[in-house]
């Protein structure tokens, strides 16, 4: 069997970048608000406190222990957010960053909500470009 040649390669250009999801319950009068906020802090990140590269929202249903061991069952709403970053950020200040967003979500789109739940894990991003 012939081996194949790899054509592709890796651009110069690696950095990491933070995936922060939001989860908050779906509801209508979120979305637009939501969406508005979210797409400000790209195209006019210097007025808001923490800059995105990109975000993504989808719904997931689930089931899940709220507080004092109440079950709550519903569909939720994740926000995913990318935040780029240069590899020497310090990382107490981008957890700062990741926390003043989420309350800013928190009390701004969501202040009716009991609970709002950020999970941020750390990745490293690699970019490829289609080759002509």
């Amino acid at each position: 069997m012939p081996e194949l040649a790899i054509v592709e390669k890796a651009l110069e250009e690696s950095s990491s970048i933070d995936c922060v999801e939001i989860y908050l319950p779906k509801r209508l009068q979120h979305l637009s608000e939501l969406y508005n906020f979210l797409r400000a802090s790209i195209t006019d990140g210097a007025a808001l406190l923490l800059r995105l590269d990109g975000f993504s929202i989808y719904e997931v249903d689930g089931f899940f222990r709220g507080p004092a061991g109440k079950p709550w069952e519903e569909r939720s709403l994740v926000i995913r957010l990318l935040l780029a970053h240069a590899l020497e950020t310090d990382e107490s200040q981008l957890i700062g960053r990741i926390r003043e967003f989420g309350r800013e979500i928190a009390d701004k789109i969501a202040a009716e909500e009991e609970e709002v739940w950020i999970c941020n894990f750390a990745q490293k991003i690699t970019k490829f470009r289609p080759t002509r």
